[in-house]
């Protein structure tokens, strides 16, 4: 009963909800439209607002895909935590460009197409079928209700079906795959000279004047940000005690109510072998192919075996592997009428020649399971969470309104609004425009502690809403103004970084004049052959090469090939400091007409998918071209190059 996905079918969760769904986005640098703000939005994308809430639902979902892709290796100190809210907030860019434009040609999603997607996540079923009660389970716990989930997939799919039809349309010629294998499978081979910080370390200084120098001239970078404590009072669902008596009658009540979310409807396995009408098939071709099914269905009425036929003639690439078998489902997910067939047929039985969009289909049913209705008693405890959850939900609303009076009315205290509603005043730790600990990790605090309101007229906020049923009214405890530290307190760390500057100046310093000497017309061996650094040799390496470091590899390949008789040299100073140089000495081109058969079709596959990926990203690129993107906080429109 996979339409009793209550109807409201839409949605997406791609990022969150049991790693189901992925878009490949092509990322685009957001440079400068990222800044301070106190407005209520992230981002506003041709007129469409995206909230601080979803900007920062993005990111914490950027960061977990990255900790589960790290594993152990996970260290929040060490990563970029202000690329990573760019990276997500151009995610949510790239994905409301695309929904744009899907929604411009005039896309759309079936609830049949929603219908069947959600029912193959395996998470959602029991007893290898789909449950609604299972489904709705799941995404009570993940904070989700179905419509919302429906609606973020749908949207979800929306975009699939445009990058889909971008990426599976995309074709290399052989001679484009030529050309592109034999850049791609090009080796290199090149000689390198490290001259590294470590061996200068003890040949710099740093003089006061020096220090007192570089601190004048850039003393805004030592500031101690502005920083705010605040008290504040939460108002959250979960927590609050509802002081009322379940009875039977009222649970059997909601469970007659909710009767559909408790039934899983009848399922029907069947196999089929399928004869695909194209979309541009005349009268004539179809009719063809209609005798071709004929054919197959006397073969079958001879005692031909089902699944060697399906395996060898059917058209549906799905199916065909497993004899045509298509599992368990329910009504609503196939074509209406494929599933009349299935669901008039009594198991074993074959049917005649069904045609659908898809083309002719010859179906057999070969296992029933009828409708389950679980029973009262199993769920009589999901149906008191049920009614209890629904209590606090109006209990919240009702209390809600009365914050947000008492806040409003008493706006130089939180007493009021904790005592009438039995809060406990919090105090938040020590909090800037960056955000902190505890309720500093919900933008929305953020963005209401720094409104003038707030900071300069000490007033209490409005009711913030950080999730649902869940919401914060604060006030300012404590402010801290934005001040430059003195010399004293900072000389160390200005120290340290005049030393490291200057440390890997040299080492630049001396492999330039190696790197001078080389253009000239020197070779390598003669002008090291008296230094204690080692020239090192790379042999014959790969794009994809990891030694030596990653950085000379693709330092490498952007050189130009090198003269007759002459090697091509470049320098690269590494993110440690360190200063190579580098002689680029051979060149061999990959040979895309010494591969096989096999292998030239892969990677002419595989090219093919490149570049529909680049038409993709093209596509977004345009798209960005184009439109109107606002980041608030800046003085005008900007538009992403």
């Amino acid at each position: 009963m996979l339409l009793a996905i209550r109807e409201r079918v839409m949605g997406i969760v791609g990022w969150v909800l049991l790693g189901i769904l992925a878009v490949a986005f092509a990322f685009f640098g957001l440079n400068s439209y990222l800044g301070d703000n106190v407005t209520a939005y992230a981002v506003s994308v041709n007129g469409v607002e995206i909230s601080l809430g979803a900007a920062q639902r993005a990111y914490q979902n950027s960061l977990s895909r990255l900790q589960t892709r790290m594993g152990e290796s996970f260290d929040l100190a060490s990563i970029d935590e202000d690329a990573l809210r760019k990276m997500a907030l151009e995610e949510l860019i790239n994905e409301q460009l695309l929904l744009q434009e899907v929604d411009a040609e005039g896309f759309a999603i079936s609830k049949e197409q929603l219908a069947s997607r959600i029912s193959s996540v395996d998470a959602f079923k029991q007893d290898d079928a789909f449950s609604s009660a299972r489904y709705e389970s799941i995404l009570r716990n993940q904070g989700l209700s179905p419509s919302e989930f429906e609606w973020r997939l749908s949207r979800e799919m929306l975009t699939q079906q445009l990058l889909t039809g971008i990426l599976q349309t995309a074709e290399a010629t052989p001679d484009m795959a030529g050309k592109i294998y034999r850049l791609q499978a090009q080796q290199r081979r090149f000689r390198y000279l490290t001259f590294p910080v470590s061996i200068y370390q003890d040949k710099v200084t740093v003089s006061d004047a020096e220090i007192e120098s570089h601190y004048r001239e850039n003393s805004r970078s030592f500031m101690s940000p502005e920083r705010i404590k605040l008290q504040y009072v939460e108002l959250i669902a979960d927590d609050l005690e509802v002081d009322i008596e379940v009875d039977d009658e009222t649970l059997q009540a909601l469970y007659d109510e909710q009767l559909e979310n408790y039934v899983t409807g009848e399922q029907r396995q069947a196999r089929h072998i399928l004869v695909s009408i194209p979309p541009d098939s005349d009268k004539e071709a179809v009719e063809k192919l209609r005798i071709e099914a004929q054919l197959i269905l006397e073969r079958l009425e001879k005692g031909e075996a089902f699944s060697e036929i399906a395996k060898n003639e059917s058209d549906d690439p799905g199916s065909k592997a497993s004899g045509g078998d298509l599992g368990f489902f329910g009504k609503g997910v196939m074509a209406p009428e494929f599933e009349e067939a299935v669901f008039t047929l009594d198991k074993g039985e074959r049917s005649t020649i069904v045609q659908t969009t898809f083309g002719f289909h010859i179906i057999e049913v070969t296992g029933i399971k009828p409708e389950i209705v679980t029973p009262f008693e199993d769920v009589r405890d999901e149906l008191v969470r049920d009614y209890l959850a629904e209590a606090r939900d109006d209990l919240f609303y009702e209390y809600s309104d009365l914050l947000a009076n008492a806040a409003f009315e008493n706006p130089d205290s939180l007493d009021s609004a904790a005592s009438e509603l039995d809060l406990e005043i919090s105090t938040s730790e020590w909090l800037t425009r960056g955000g902190g600990p505890g309720i500093g990790t919900y933008p929305e605090i953020i963005a209401a502690a720094f409104q003038r309101d707030v900071l300069e007229s000490g007033n209490n906020s409005e009711p913030v809403e950080v999730a649902d049923n869940h919401q914060v009214v604060i006030r300012l405890l404590e402010h801290e103004p934005a001040e430059a530290r003195p010399l004293d307190a900072v000389r160390d760390e200005v120290t340290r970084k005049l030393h490291e500057r200057k440390v890997r100046e040299m080492a630049r310093s001396e492999g330039d004049k190696l790197l001078q000497e080389l253009r000239a017309g020197a070779s390598l061996d003669e002008l090291t052959a008296n230094q204690e650094l080692e020239v090192a040799d790379s042999g014959l390496i790969n794009r994809a090469s990891r030694e030596p470091e990653i950085q000379l590899v693709q330092q490498a390949y952007r050189m130009p090939k090198p003269a007759d008789g002459a090697a091509s040299v470049a320098g690269i100073a590494l993110g440690n400091g360190d200063y190579v140089v580098i002689s680029l000495e051979d060149i061999q081109d990959g040979v895309f007409e010494g591969q096989s058969e096999t292998d030239r079709t892969y990677v002419t596959r595989e090219i093919s998918a490149i570049q529909g990926r680049s038409e993709a990203a093209a596509l977004v690129g345009a798209l960005k071209a184009s439109a109107v993107i606002i980041i608030p906080g800046q003085d005008k429109q900007d538009r992403l190059p």
